[in-house]
């Protein structure tokens, strides 16, 4: 029965991620097309005014989940996934109502710093696994996350192809708060609060959880994974063109090889309970980060796009089975009590990754040309396997608690 219940919870929290993620990136299909109708026709303006519209919920989203990470050690974790959710509701329902880039800027800015609903989720759903299931939990919350991704922007589109620019905001709010309600009635929350006397400040949370070697290695590569997805989209399509024929089905192509590598991340995330039984997670990253290296150098070589699209899937596995892996790590590396503001730092620096992946691809394709970013991208990866390669000859702390877990 226990069993039943904690896999009910897990759940209802991946629908709740995957609503959630889906709402985020939902509105990159048709924002750019959406901006002129905001009184922004110049091409070029419009282009920059999307640019910062996207990357602004990002950014701010990547202050603000420290935050409710934080909260959420402090109140409760399904509370604060609650508060989350309806905010984030009622600001996606507003923007449908926008009239200007600057009304909707103010919007997208507020929802990113309302954006720490997946910290909150996390922590909460660990908190109702069982110790010998938190790598499978982890490893499935992470697929909401990357179908939401992938799935949101052409519901998005479809929806803003139908109905308009302005229903995909209404339809994603209220799937936000529908989300909130389900998680109210249906999920019941042990939670002990933190005595006031052991309360820390998010300043003093922040400073404990970055003197832990390992942590800050696990940081890296939360950042690194998301900094490889986010920096390849803007340049892909032109890449592709490089090697094709001719242009015919260009957009469709790219989106595919897109879709590949999520795919595969989210095979590569839902196998971690399997794989980890056999591998510590420490050596799954080593051997996913030195073949996520090859495997980028091996982009810049292919001549066709079927070799390409074969080179994104084995990226696709690598990042799929990195990020469940940090994430697992860093449960067993910090107290229950404090895991809300873990994984909200680590979400923190898994967004500045979406932030700053495709402003170094585009400064680095200006530069250097196209492949730069697959370059400074296997380097990255080559460079974190070594630094984990050396820790886990140290250090193997965290493998030894997950056995202790499954006995």
């Amino acid at each position: 029965m226990l069993i039943d219940k904690w896999k009910k919870n897990l759940a209802i929290l991946w629908s709740t991620q995957f609503i959630g993620m889906s709402a985020v990136t939902g509105v990159i299909s048709f924002l750019p097309l959406y901006v002129p109708h905001l009184g922004i026709t110049n091409g070029a303006e419009a282009a920059m005014w999307s640019g910062i519209l996207i990357g602004a919920a990002a950014f701010c989203a990547a202050l603000s989940n420290p935050f409710w990470g934080a909260m959420a050690d402090r109140k409760g974790r399904k509370p604060m996934v609650e508060k989350v959710l309806l905010m984030f509701g009622i600001i996606m329902i507003i923007m449908a109502f926008a009239s200007n880039v600057y009304q909707l800027l103010i919007l997208r800015i507020l929802q990113g710093l309302c954006g720490g609903f997946a910290a909150a989720a996390t922590a909460l759903a660990v908190s109702m696994s069982p110790k010998e299931q938190i790598s499978f939990t982890v490893g499935m919350l992470q697929t909401s996350l990357i179908v939401g991704g992938a799935v949101g922007p052409m519901i998005g589109g479809l929806i803003a192809d139908f109905f308009g620019y302005r229903q995909p905001f209404l339809v994603f709010g209220v799937l936000c708060i529908l989300s909130l309600f389900v998680i109210h009635f249906t999920i019941t929350e042990t939670f002990t609060p933190v005595a006031p006397s052991e309360k820390l400040s998010l300043k003093a949370v922040l400073k404990y959880v970055w003197s832990i070697g390992d942590l800050k290695l696990m940081l890296l590569v939360q950042f690194l994974t998301q900094f490889a997805i986010q920096s390849i989209g803007p340049i892909l399509p032109l890449y592709i063109l490089s090697m094709a024929s001719n242009n015919t089905n260009l957009a469709s192509i790219s989106g595919t090889i897109i879709a590949i590598g999520g795919i595969a991340s989210a095979v590569a995330s839902a196998s971690m309970g399997v794989l980890s039984k056999r591998f510590s997670h420490k050596q799954i990253l080593v051997t996913a980060s030195f073949l996520g290296s090859i495997s980028f150098i091996g982009q810049i070589a292919a001549n066709d796009i079927m070799t390409l699209a074969i080179l994104r899937a084995i990226n696709g596995l690598c990042i799929g089975a990195m990020i469940p892996s940090s994430n697992t790590i860093i449960t067993f590396l910090i107290p229950e009590s404090k895991r809300g503001a873990a994984f909200g730092i680590t979400s923190a620096a898994a967004l500045m990754g979406n932030v700053l992946g495709p402003i170094s691809a585009g400064l680095l394709s200006l530069a250097f040309g196209l492949s730069a970013i697959f370059w400074i991208t296997s380097i990255f990866f080559l460079l974190v396997g070594f630094l984990l390669f050396v820790q886990i000859e140290e250090n193997d702390t965290v493998y030894q608690e997950e056995k202790k877990a499954t006995v």
